[in-house]
């Protein structure tokens, strides 16, 4: 149809509309062409079938719901989308789900003249469903006493906060985020959650007397962030502080030091940024004790510090440890700071831009029961060429390195003096990811420092006895 016949089209649609006849306008839009069904004739029917249902009626409004998710991409910015789906969903007594569809109709327009109505519409909608879901569901909260403990916690440590985001609504866990404002001593916002340590996690059984299981989220942010902003570009951090509160309860797992998780499909937080993933850390700028809050009965409440990461410090750190990572942020020109968050500080691991031999999924868990630190060095005829390690020894590592360094050192048993001179080719490393690419060393981890290993022609590691007159570290690989 021409524009003419598309504008009489949706003005009959809009009078069907008014006059309650919705089967008219769903069987109108399903005779167009499949290719004249564009978004905006789509929405209209959806709208008709959810006021085509009768009460207690589900189909019609599933129906108006699968017609919406077909056009998800298109409705991201449209406030009648995100109205039309959490309607259906609030009609299907799915409160809970429908609270951020409404709540994101109140982020999209202004409460104006113009949109009063369909401001305060979706205002009363987000309410209903607030006030039903909370009837239906608990959410896990501190005692009074563990409350008090933890915000004198806040406030002996991180500052005085004299404004809170509270939720609205609470499906799990009740998790405000307090804001500390910048002062001349710390000239950075923190933002820290208050709520989520109600949760306990399940942390692993053989850690489970280390009190690792409860935590709050923290971070810091520039003077000039703005907060409150509900733009994406400023809201990131505040998101992220509720989904890592949330994510143990969510996954019935844990979070501690140093573990990293992913934007989903690794993108960017933001249009202003190309951070796109999580490390925790300890509060690194406050006094000590700051980590660890005692409640009345003795447990323990452990705060983190959300640092976000480049791809390629993800990439980097997976491969590594924290603690090698933190160590390339320290040697990195003047050192980068990582307090407060920059959403465009430099980028600590620019140059690894190594095509590794195994991806960054294909990494499994295989060192399970090493209670050592982690890093190591192996080169890239291993983590690159994919070759199995051919030598391999074990020197005391330096006193500034001794909380991430091993002692492993990794070859494949061919490098030539010059390959084993140029940095560049070979990196730090986890020991569990070269674990992956040559389990046969396994055996060997325990060794004392000052052993060294060579794989013979049949695949077999002997141990090679040190040189004469030499200390018990190997410097390098003999040459055969």
């Amino acid at each position: 149809m021409d524009q003419t016949e598309r504008r009489a089209f949706l003005d009959q649609l809009e009078t069907w509309h008014q006059e309650d006849e919705f089967q008219k306008i769903i069987d109108a839009v399903e005779a167009l062409p499949k290719d004249e069904q564009d978004y905006s004739v789509i929405g209209l029917m959806a709208r008709a079938y959810e006021n085509k249902a009768g009460y207690g009626e589900t189909e019609p409004l599933e129906h108006a719901i699968e017609l919406l998710q077909s056009t998800a991409k298109e409705g991201v910015q449209d406030p009648n989308w995100h109205f039309r789906m959490g309607y259906a969903l609030y009609y299907l007594d799915r409160e809970a789900e429908a609270i951020p569809y409404f709540q994101t109709v109140l982020n999209l327009i202004s409460d104006d003249p113009d949109t009063q109505e369909f401001w305060s519409d979706a205002r009363e909608f987000l309410e209903k469903c607030v006030n039903d879901a909370q009837s239906k569901v608990s959410p896990e909260r501190y005692t009074e006493e563990e409350l008090n403990a933890v915000e004198a916690h806040i406030n002996k440590f991180f500052g005085n906060y004299d404004n809170v985001f509270h939720e609205l609504y609470s499906p799990d866990i009740h998790v405000d985020i307090c804001v500390i404002k910048p002062t001349p001593e710390r000239n950075y916002y923190t933002l820290v959650t208050m709520g989520a340590g109600a949760h306990r996690m399940n942390v692993p059984k053989e850690i489970q007397n280390e009190k690792l299981d409860r935590a709050e989220m923290m971070i810091c942010l520039p003077p000039d962030w703005k907060i409150g902003d509900s733009q994406e570009d400023w809201y990131w951090p505040l998101r992220w502080l509720k989904i890592m509160a949330r994510l143990p309860g969510k996954e019935e797992s844990w979070l501690g030091w140093g573990h990293t998780v992913s934007n989903p499909g690794e993108v960017p937080f933001a249009d202003n940024t190309q951070l796109c993933g999580i490390m925790l850390l300890s509060p690194g700028e406050f006094a000590k004790g700051a980590d660890s809050c005692t409640l009345p009965d003795g447990d323990i409440v452990r705060f983190y510090q959300l640092i976000p990461l480049y791809r390629e410090e993800m990439d980097y750190k997976l491969h590594t440890s924290a603690n090698a990572l933190l160590h390339r942020f320290q040697s990195s020109g003047e050192g980068i700071e990582l307090t407060p968050m920059r959403p465009d500080r430099p980028n600590a691991c620019m140059d690894n831009t190594k095509e590794f031999y195994l991806k960054r999924e294909d990494i499994r868990p295989i060192l399970t029961n090493w209670r050592g630190v982690e890093g190591c060095l192996a080169t890239d005829r291993i983590l690159v060429d994919g070759q199995k390690v051919g030598f391999c020894y074990r020197e005391k590592p330096t006193p500034d390195n001794v909380n991430w360094d091993s002692g492993w050192r990794f070859t494949a048993g061919d490098e030539d003096k010059d390959y084993m001179d140029d940095a560049k080719n070979s990196g730090v490393y986890h020991l569990n990811t070269i674990c992956n690419y040559d389990q046969d060393i396994l055996p060997l981890l325990h060794a004392p420092y000052g052993a060294a290993f060579r794989r013979d022609e049949n695949g077999v590691f002997h141990l090679v006895p040190p040189k004469r007159g030499s200390k018990d570290i190997h410097n390098q690989p003999d040459k055969q």
